[in-house]
C-alpha cells in the first residue's frame, strides 16, 4: 500500500515539473546579423551573418517580404541567401524552443540592372541602312539580347551579344532594344531611328601628303565601313600604287611622289550598293594647296625656305576690270600670241592682273614675293647666270615660271591708244609687293623665253596686268 503512494507521489512531481517547463518564457534573443543594402555581384548572393541557436534550440532563417528569394540552407545562420536585381527583402532568422520562438529581421536589397546604349542615334542614320549595336555588357549572370520592337524588313545578327549588327530597309522606321533578363526581372532601353539610303564614304581628298623626302611613301585609308557591309579598294588612276588590304576601310595605301591617285570604296548591305572616289597625292618636288574660295589648286615648290606657287594664278578677282585672260578684252590688240579660250590654257597661263587686283586677290597665308626675296632666291641658285633655267618652265627647282606675257590698259603702244596684249610665250611678268605710291607703280620680276637672267622694271600699277605668283613661309 505505502509503495503504490510513493510511486502516485513522484509521478505527480513529474507531471508538475514538466507543465512549468513549458510555461517558463525563455529569453531566445536571435540575433540576425547585419543588413546587406544594394548589393550587385555574381549570383545576386549574401552569406548571412546571423548568431547560432544555442544547444537545444532551432534557428530557421524565413522571408517575409520579397520575391523568389532562397537560401543554401534555412538553418544554417551563415548560409548563402540568393535574390533577385531591383528587389528588396525582409528575412528573420527565427529561434525557436518547443512552441516559443523569437525572430530578429533584417534587409537585404540588390541593385537593379541598368542597360546602358553606347550606341545612339538622333532620329537617322545618316547614308546607311545598317548600324553597329553597341550596349553596356550584361553582368553578374544577367542575359542580354537585342530584338526589333517595330520596324519591317530588319534583322538583328549576333543578337545575344552587346556587339551587334542591325541591318534594315531604306527610308524605314525602326525601333530596336536592348534588354537584360535575370531570373523574373526584366530591364530594357529602346533606340528608334529612321534609316536614310547607302552612301558610301572614302573619307576626305589629300593632294599633299607630307612625307619626308627619305621615308616611303605611306597613307592609312579612312574610309566609313557601314555595318555587315561587303566593301572593297580599288585603284583606277595613278601608277605603281598599292592598297595592303583591299576590303579594310583602314587599310595603308602605298604610292610614288607627284603621281596623282584615284581610289574607288565600294560598299554592298544585302541588295543596296553604293561606290565613292577618293583623291591621294604625294608630295615630291611640289606640294598641292587648294584655295578655299574657288576650290583650284596650285602646285607649290619649297625652295630656300621660301614656299613658291609653281603655276600662275586664276583666281577672278574682278575680272574685266581688276584681271583678264590674255586676248578676252574689249578694244583689245593682241600682239603676238592668242586668246586663251580653253580650261587647260587658262590654267597654264593663269589670268594677268593690276597690282591693286593681285593685292587684294592675296589668299591668306600668301603674299606677293619682295624683290629681296627674289634676289636671295637667285643668289641662292648660284647667280644670275645660272638660277633663270632653275626657275623657268621645266627647271630643276620646280617654280616653272612660264611665259604668259603682259597687258597695256589704254596703251600708248597704239595709235589709238587701245588696249594691247603682248609677248604671250616670250615673256613672263610677275608682280613683286614693291610698290611706289606717289607713282602708283610697282615693280615686276621678268623672265624673258630666249634670255639669259631675271630683270627687273617698273609697271604702272593700275594701267598694267601682270601674271602673279604668290609665296608664304613654309608650312608645318
Amino acid at each position: 500500500m505505502n509503495r503504490i503512494i510513493i510511486s502516485i507521489i513522484v509521478f505527480s512531481i513529474f507531471i508538475i515539473g514538466c507543465n512549468k517547463e513549458e510555461d517558463e518564457v525563455i529569453d531566445l534573443r536571435p540575433d540576425a546579423g547585419a543588413s546587406f543594402i544594394d548589393i550587385e555581384n555574381d549570383g545576386y548572393v549574401v552569406t548571412l551573418t546571423a548568431r547560432a541557436a544555442l544547444k537545444g534550440q532551432t534557428g530557421t532563417w524565413i522571408v517575409y517580404e520579397g520575391d523568389y528569394g532562397r537560401f543554401d540552407n534555412i538553418h544554417d545562420p551563415k548560409t548563402k541567401f540568393y535574390g533577385e536585381p531591383g528587389e528588396v527583402y525582409q528575412i528573420g532568422w527565427e529561434i525557436s524552443v518547443g512552441k516559443q520562438y523569437e525572430a530578429s529581421v533584417i534587409s537585404v536589397s540588390f541593385k537593379a540592372m541598368s542597360p546602358k546604349l553606347i550606341t545612339s542615334v538622333q532620329d537617322t542614320i545618316h547614308n546607311n541602312v545598317s548600324l553597329f549595336l553597341k550596349a553596356k555588357e550584361a553582368k553578374f549572370g544577367a542575359e542580354g539580347k537585342w530584338e526589333i520592337v517595330t520596324g519591317d524588313g530588319g534583322r538583328i545578327e549576333d543578337a545575344n551579344s552587346n556587339n551587334a549588327i542591325f541591318i534594315g530597309k531604306q527610308f524605314k522606321e525602326y525601333v530596336v532594344r536592348w534588354k537584360l533578363t535575370y531570373g523574373s526581372k526584366e530591364e530594357f532601353l529602346d533606340l528608334s531611328f529612321t534609316t536614310d539610303e547607302l552612301i558610301a564614304n572614302a573619307g576626305e581628298d589629300n593632294l599633299d601628303i607630307n612625307i619626308p623626302k627619305d621615308l616611303e611613301k605611306y597613307y592609312s585609308l579612312d574610309a566609313y565601313y557601314p555595318a555587315g557591309a561587303t566593301v572593297s579598294w580599288s585603284i583606277v588612276q595613278g601608277g605603281n600604287g598599292m592598297v595592303y588590304n583591299m576590303d579594310n576601310a583602314n587599310s595603308l595605301f602605298e604610292g610614288i611622289p607627284d603621281e596623282e591617285y584615284q581610289l574607288i570604296w565600294k560598299v554592298q548591305v544585302d541588295d543596296y550598293v553604293s561606290t565613292d572616289s577618293l583623291n591621294l597625292r604625294f608630295r615630291g618636288k611640289w606640294g598641292l594647296w587648294t584655295d578655299p574660295r574657288d576650290k583650284q589648286t596650285y602646285k607649290f615648290a619649297e625652295v630656300n625656305g621660301i614656299e613658291w606657287m609653281a603655276e600662275n594664278y586664276n583666281y577672278p578677282q574682278e575680272p574685266g576690270t581688276g584681271s583678264w585672260y590674255y586676248g578676252q578684252s574689249d578694244r583689245a590688240v593682241v600682239n603676238g600670241g592668242y586668246p586663251l579660250e580653253t580650261d587647260e590654257d587658262r590654267k597654264l597661263y593663269g589670268r594677268l592682273y593690276t597690282w591693286h587686283a593681285a593685292s587684294r586677290a592675296t589668299p591668306v597665308g600668301w603674299r606677293l614675293p619682295t624683290v629681296e626675296e627674289v634676289d636671295d632666291l637667285e643668289n641662292y641658285l648660284g647667280g644670275p647666270l645660272y638660277a633663270l633655267d632653275k626657275i623657268v618652265l621645266g627647271g630643276e627647282t620646280g617654280i616653272d615660271l612660264n611665259y604668259g606675257g603682259y597687258y597695256d590698259i589704254i596703251s600708248s603702244q597704239d595709235p589709238a591708244f587701245r588696249n594691247v596684249f603682248s609677248n604671250m610665250d616670250g615673256f613672263g611678268v610677275y608682280w613683286t609687293n614693291n610698290y611706289n605710291e606717289n607713282q602708283d607703280s610697282a615693280t615686276v620680276e621678268i623672265v624673258q623665253n630666249e634670255g639669259d637672267f631675271l630683270s627687273e622694271n617698273l609697271l604702272s600699277a593700275s594701267y598694267n596686268a601682270a601674271s602673279v605668283r604668290y609665296v608664304r613661309d613654309v608650312q608645318d
